[in-house]
This record gives structure tokens, C-alpha cells and sequence, in this order.
């Protein structure tokens, strides 16, 4: 099974990322990275990160900045991490400021089904990933 997080990048000239508050209780279920991280993009380019817990809060550092500044992802982008067991890897998706400009092969935006919130994104089909509310889930989801 593939999990995985949102994050929105509210300014790209930050060294580091704040990552969930459950991202300590993932590392024990799911088996997510404690100090080095790889992730990949779908064009096959590889990053590595740290992974820093300061307090009781985990980041992404060391590496971080390089990856936004070689992708070229602007201040508030959104970004899908995508965890793949198997390779012990994140897998990226990102799209800019807003779900309706999400790459629709990934994602696409519905609204007014009976059985879908409004302002939500939704991954290959299978799951509400993300309520687009400036919050991260608080839970893993299936992508």
C-alpha cells in the first residue's frame, strides 16, 4: 500500500519543511524515514533530504532548499508526498496555489457530488486526499 501527505510551501526560501505532527507515529507504522530521505519526481530526478526532529516536530532539511530551487516551486504551491515502501522513497506531485491547476493525470477537482466536500483533491481516484484549508490531514492516506 502507498501513503502519503500534503504540504503547501508558503515560502520557497526556506531551508526547511515542517512536516505532520504524525509524522513520528508514521515512522513506526508505516516504516517512514528517520534521518535520510530520497525523493523522487516523476521525471525520474532524485533528492536527497535530511530528516531533523527538533522539539517534538520533524523536518526536511539539509537538501530541501536545493530541491525547491531545481524544481522551481514557487511560494504557495502545494505538494503530494507520496511514500513508497518498497523503495523507501517519496514520490512528489506538485502543482501551483491551486487544486484546479493540479497536473490531471495526478489529480482533478470535483465539487456538488453528493458523496465529495467542496475544495477537495482528490488522488488516481481512489481517496480524498486533502482538504484544501491550509491544514495537513491528520491521518496517512491511500494515494
Amino acid at each position: 500500500m502507498v501513503y502519503g501527505f500534503a504540504v503547501q510551501v508558503w515560502d520557497c526560501k526556506k531551508k526547511s519543511m515542517k512536516l505532520p505532527k504524525q509524522y513520528e507515529v508514521w515512522i513506526n507504522t508505516f516504516n517512514y524515514p528517520v534521518k535520510n530521505a530520497v525523493i523522487g519526481t516523476l521525471d525520474g530526478r532524485l533528492f536527497n533530504v535530511k530528516v531533523f526532529k527538533i522539539g517534538c516536530d520533524f523536518f526536511f532539511y539539509n537538501g530541501w532548499i536545493d530541491m525547491i530551487t531545481a524544481l522551481k516551486i514557487p511560494s504557495k504551491s502545494w505538494l503530494v508526498f507520496q511514500y513508497e515502501e518498497a523503495l523507501a522513497c517519496f514520490r512528489i506531485f506538485y502543482f501551483y496555489q491551486d487544486v484546479s491547476l493540479a497536473p490531471s493525470d495526478y489529480f482533478y477537482y470535483k465539487s456538488g457530488c453528493v458523496k465529495d466536500r467542496a475544495n477537495c483533491m482528490h488522488a488516481n481516484k481512489y481517496f480524498v486526499h486533502h482538504k484544501m484549508l491550509n491544514t495537513v490531514p491528520t491521518y496517512p492516506v491511500v494515494v
